[in-house]
């Protein structure tokens, strides 16, 4: 349950497969209006990529665990290669290396730093001051430091910034893209005032599904760019759940970015858990920081103020530790004067909504989910362990030890009895004599019952003390022939 500024309560909104059509009334009824653009005949000139291309094609570069490079140049910053998509590059720094790799988006967007522990962003105004506001606002503990601009000899501008991987070790790292949509109300304006096909978005969404375009679209090769849009976001849980996964990369290597049509909640937790595997503690951090998080968008002005589309969660854990970080404001930028957005509420077009914490709080949901789970298997981990135990404590070898060492413990405890009583009886008699072996038998008892001796079998003592008239009366019977010669047969009493 979460809480909004003026004091009402939305609970998160968990979304099944069946319910894949509602949703995307429910999050995004802007969907709808976007939708009558297939009912408009296709223009007939065509464009080409570029660079202002939509934000929901955009993600961050991550620094993962990749394998050195064959060869290297003699400056102390080396690029394997061209950066293409998931092509990593080293930097090395005071003999420290820092693998690379770009997950996807726009080629070349990032550089390694000139400093240690920092990468270089090429610039986007829009981004830039949204970074100098987060400096000074509540969120600066989560998103990285910005350091300021820097001038490379390719006459391109940078934002320097803080490395967010510098201080891991074979990181596992995840990009969530939060919010309902990722791409901003005046993008799909733009685009829509003079269509053009795109016969590389077509590419794009045939790989993922062959049936998705029209007859029309078929004929055409192509999609418009508005078109693209809104099929890029349904077919996520960008629209069902108010995020989607981008890309993944494990310590081992391994690495995927194909989550494109999972969107429902059984299926991003499903990923979830395929993330953190083996990282028993990262469930419970990551939940922690998501909190953390949470509780701080509701008190800063830079939320307050602003639309964030195309902004990502980015997730690293590796053995020690597990941190949540903000990233990726290019896209960021401030509302106008007289609006004003929850973060919460379904999206229509105009409303500025961007559904950041729709999608925050079903991810907190979900990882609530998934470190209950961590927790139950530990559980009944430690009560199969605690079972294997008990039942190896009923073996009957287990159980013929445990008899024969209360036998023994018995034993000892009756012969240190004897013994005791052996010496009452010489106390008594000392004076006159009456028991020639007493000081003999006490000591044999004494002995016997100590712990050092091979006790073997049980016995049974039987003590008698005479009289001063029943001096040729047996004393002692013992039945042991592990307890010393003195004790093997009946002893006799006589008078001196």
């Amino acid at each position: 349950m979460s809480s909004s500024r003026d004091g009402t309560h939305t609970p998160p909104i968990h979304v099944t497969a069946a319910e894949g059509e509602k949703c995307l009334v429910t999050l995004s009824p802007g969907y709808d209006t976007y939708q009558l653009t297939l009912l408009l005949p296709l223009p007939t000139e065509y464009d080409s990529a570029s660079h202002d291309d939509l934000s929901a094609d955009e993600t961050y570069e991550l620094p993962l665990q990749e394998s050195p490079p064959a060869q290297q140049k003699t400056s102390n910053w080396r690029k394997v290669k061209n950066v293409v998509q998931w092509t990593p590059f080293i930097q090395t720094y005071k003999r420290h290396k820092y693998p690379w790799v770009q997950l996807a988006g726009h080629q070349g967007n990032f550089k390694a730093g000139d400093k240690q522990g920092t990468i270089l962003k090429k610039l986007c105004l829009a981004e830039q001051r949204a970074l100098e506001r987060l400096m000074k606002d509540k969120l600066e503990p989560y998103v990285p430091r910005y350091l300021g601009l820097v001038d490379k000899g390719d006459q391109e501008q940078y934002l320097e910034l803080q490395d967010l991987l510098s201080n891991f070790t074979a990181p596992c790292v995840m990009d969530i893209k939060m919010g309902v949509r990722t791409y901003l109300e005046e993008e799909l304006a733009k685009a829509r005032v003079k269509p053009k096909l795109r016969k590389d978005m077509f590419e794009k969404m045939v790989q993922i599904d062959p049936n998705a375009p029209s007859d029309a679209e078929q004929r055409a090769q192509a999609v418009t760019k508005p078109r693209y849009m809104v099929w890029r976001e349904t077919i996520s849980s960008t629209a069902t759940l108010g995020f989607r996964i981008e890309g993944v990369k494990k310590s081992d290597g391994t690495s995927s970015k194909d989550f494109k049509t999972t969107r429902t909640q059984e299926q991003v937790l499903e990923s979830l858990a395929s993330f953190v595997q083996g990282y028993d503690h990262a469930p419970a951090r990551y939940l922690k920081r998501l909190k953390e998080i949470r509780a701080t968008l509701e008190s800063s002005e830079f939320f307050k103020s602003h639309e964030l589309i195309g902004s990502s969660l980015l997730f690293v854990h590796n053995e020690d530790d597990a941190v949540v970080w903000l990233i990726d404001f290019a896209k960021s930028i401030p509302l106008p004067d007289d609006v004003v957005v929850t973060h919460k509420v379904p999206w229509v077009e105009g409303s500025h909504e961007d559904g950041y914490l729709i999608g925050l709080d079903n991810l907190i949901a979900l990882m609530t989910t998934l470190d209950s789970q961590v927790n139950q298997s530990k559980k009944e981990a430690t009560e199969h362990s605690s079972s294997r135990r008990s039942s190896h404590s009923n073996n009957p070898l287990d159980r013929v030890k445990n008899s024969v060492s209360k036998i023994q413990t018995l034993q000892n405890d009756v012969l240190k009895g004897a013994a005791h009583r052996l010496e009452n009886l010489q106390l008594k008699n000392n004076d006159s004599g009456k028991i020639s072996n007493s000081t003999s038998l006490s000591n044999s008892f004494k002995d016997a019952s100590s712990p050092n001796s091979q006790t073997k079998d049980s016995s049974i003592v039987n003590t008698k003390v005479l009289s001063e008239n029943d001096r040729n009366t047996d004393l002692i019977s013992v039945n042991d022939s592990s307890i010393g010669p003195d004790l093997r047969t009946t002893g006799g009493v006589s008078s001196s």
